[in-house]
């Protein structure tokens, strides 16, 4: 006998394999006018944050703070899909300050979209931490960034060391007794101020049987100025994030990627446009035009950036949520590595 649920999920991920496929040829092609749709949303909930971190652009952001209606939330979701493979509901704030979070998961999950979640766990109460494993959670970072409270006052300014072990460990309880699927994992963005404490950080969470990632810092595209350990790695042609996502702000403005923390290159407005109408708007192909001309010098962000290349058959084997946890599958080489986006 046929199981119903197994074949609608057989069939979801052939359509996603078919629309990451179409994407890869848009790109290799050269067309500003897509055939596929976007695998993976980058969507702010809130623009809000309670910390103060060297790494983060959040203290020299301009725009006004807020957080994203329900209602627009469910049209972004319902608008991406089925082609939509994960929602990343975080940006340039706090995500679990937004009040209805788990109700918002459990919609995005309910339409079959994977959903992750990155936090500094501060306000990772105990009540917080249920609502996001019983709304079906795919994927949660925690960023500690540091082995020792000494680096961690300097990491994650405005902080507090004990309190938000606490609760990365009461999360992680709660996840085991729950029997959650969810999978957590322990991060370390590094800069000149943590490097050190890399092989300790990573032997203190492998003993508590957690996944680690130990991840480059970015300079958002030099907007930030930070003395990095190593050098980010970039392409010299057409980024591929243009083809493959969008970054949505808390109030429905549309930009192109993770680097743009201020309304700069705006691609649309979902409050007012369909996802349609911004993904192959006038904004958006004049963008990609941009890209494969190598004309960004006058850009904002994109002319400073070392761009995204495009790893064709990478992209294409595996859906979003996949490749994102095999990216984050820690080796016995303890570099730091890139964040996908």
């Amino acid at each position: 006998m046929i199981n119903i649920a197994d074949s609608q999920v057989a069939s979801s991920h052939l359509l996603w394999r078919d629309n990451r496929r179409l994407l890869c040829e848009d790109h290799r092609a050269g067309r500003t006018q897509l055939r596929g749709r976007p695998v993976h949303l980058k969507i702010e909930l809130t623009n809000f944050c309670n910390l103060a971190c060297p790494m983060c652009p959040h203290p020299r952001m301009r725009r006004p703070v807020g957080y994203m209606d329900p209602a627009l939330f469910r049209k972004i979701i319902t608008e991406a899909t089925p082609q939509l493979e994960f929602a990343y509901l975080h940006h340039l704030g706090e995500s679990l300050f937004h009040g209805r979070i788990g109700e918002l998961i459990r919609y995005a999950r309910s339409c079959g979209v994977r959903v992750g979640l990155s936090t500094n766990a501060t306000i990772l109460s105990p009540r917080k931490a249920r609502a996001l494993l019983e709304a079906g959670l795919d994927l949660l970072v925690i960023s500690l960034d540091a082995a020792t409270p000494a680096t961690y006052a300097r990491m994650r300014v405005g902080a507090r060391w004990a309190s938000t072990l606490h609760n990365v460990h009461h999360f992680l309880e709660l996840k085991r007794r729950l029997g959650s699927r969810t999978a957590a994992v322990i991060q370390m963005v590094v800069t000149d101020e943590n490097q050190h404490e890399v092989a300790a950080f990573t032997d203190q969470w492998r003993r508590c049987g957690e996944q680690v990632m130990i991840k480059e810092a970015r300079d958002w595209a030099g907007q930030v100025p930070l003395r990095l350990p190593g050098r980010q790695n970039g392409c010299a042609g057409p980024c591929r994030m243009l083809w493959t996502e969008l970054t949505v702000l808390w109030d429905g403005t549309v930009v192109p990627c993770a680097n743009h923390f201020e309304r700069h290159n705006v691609l649309g407005d979902l409050r007012q446009q369909s996802l349609t109408e911004v993904w192959n708007g006038p904004a958006m192909k004049a963008l990609r035009a941009a890209h494969l001309q190598n004309q960004l010098g006058q850009i904002p962000v994109c002319g400073t950036c070392p761009r995204h290349s495009f790893e064709y058959e990478t992209f294409i084997a595996a859906d979003q949520l996949a490749q994102r946890l095999a990216h984050y599958r820690l080796s016995d080489d303890l570099s730091p590595r890139p964040g996908l986006s």
